[in-house]
């Protein structure tokens, strides 16, 4: 059986990355059977340092888009084989949005944004002994904000912060219009990327002042607690 290694449940999510959501409901969506291994331990055996990983027959596989590549590969495609080559190229599109743009705000929200920061701490780090939890936290807070400050994002004020996401938003928002999906009535590889980062904005614990620019479009709402109902309820 296919292993999937995550963090662990946030709130009413299985997980607080994006990246470990996105895959855990691409396998879902597409029926595979799974199991979950949680925790932040599965850093130390992660192939690339990050989660998440997949292991499947004794072979190991990492990165979100790789994972997704791979079980496509070795299980068939039952989400995209219907896909016209636009649709195909309008969806690599819309993923790379999310992966390499929209990705970086949801980090400035929850790691730069002071008013975040405490929850986030709590929730991260609060099993930590107390004495290594403000050391830890410190320590990983600065190398994220180094990081936004070396991608670009961490360079902007909040406000155009929030406009690059608006962008993002209503770019999806406009696609997605009142379909069930992005491409009609039947789930595709884009909708477990875009519930990954939408959910992570909207339904999450943490609610940053991003929330609300997220929550500023009902249909991208609606989506969300679609699949949530659909994939993760006990009644879906």
């Amino acid at each position: 059986m296919i292993k999937l290694y995550n963090f662990g449940q946030f709130g009413e999510l299985p997980d607080p990355s994006p990246f470990c959501l996105k895959v855990d409901v691409y396998l879902r969506m597409a029926g595979l059977e799974f199991e979950t291994l949680s925790g932040f331990d599965n850093l130390k055996k992660a192939p690339k340092g990050k989660l998440p990983f997949i292991e499947d027959g004794g072979k190991l596989v990492a990165d979100s888009s790789f994972i997704i590549a791979y079980l496509k590969e070795r299980y068939g495609d039952p989400l995209d084989s219907q896909l016209s080559i636009e649709q195909r190229a309008t969806a690599h599109a819309f993923i790379k949005m999310l992966d390499e743009n929209l990705y970086w705000c949801l980090v400035w929200a929850r790691w730069k944004s002071d008013k975040i920061w405490p929850q986030l701490k709590e929730s991260f780090f609060g099993n930590l002994p107390f004495i290594l939890k403000d050391v830890v936290a410190k320590k990983v807070r600065r190398d994220v904000i180094n990081s936004l400050h070396g991608q670009g994002l961490g360079r902007h004020s909040e406000q155009e912060i929030k406009q690059i996401m608006a962008a993002d938003l209503k770019a999806m928002s406009d696609y997605l219009g009142d379909k069930s999906f992005f491409f009609g009535d039947k789930a595709t590889t884009v909708d477990a990327v875009a519930y990954g980062f939408l959910a992570e904005l909207i339904l999450a614990p943490l609610q940053s002042s991003l929330t609300q620019v997220a929550k500023g479009y009902p249909n991208l709402v609606s989506f969300c607690h679609r699949i949530q109902r659909i994939y993760y309820s006990a009644e879906g």
